[in-house]
């Protein structure tokens, strides 16, 4: 491959104009739809929008010209923060069993 001497003294303007759009730019997404959302999670779409209408995840979703978005930072502060001790698991499986007996 042949590279002309005029087009070296460009690559040093490219690279700093590549690094400027590296700065303004965020490669990561942020705005999830709703079936990146579900997929991001590993919940299905169903169950996101029960946990999205039962208000678990209030907050984490927006409406912007019809369409929902939900922060992907904020997914991730909802899912490190959630505390299953808030369930009490054997009161759960015993009211279960309790049912099936009777």
């Amino acid at each position: 491959m042949e590279i002309k001497y005029e087009n070296l003294e460009k690559i040093d303007e490219l690279v700093l104009k590549v690094n400027q759009l590296l700065e303004n730019t965020n490669p990561e997404k942020r705005w999830l739809n709703i079936n990146e959302a579900a997929y991001y999670l590993g919940y299905s779409k169903d169950h996101l929008h029960k946990l999205k209408n039962d208000e678990l995840i209030q907050g984490k979703h927006y409406y912007k010209k019809g369409k929902l978005l939900f922060d992907k930072y904020a997914l991730d502060e909802w899912v490190t923060t959630y505390k299953s001790n808030d369930i009490n698991t054997s009161e759960i499986v015993s009211d279960i069993l309790e049912d099936i007996a009777c």
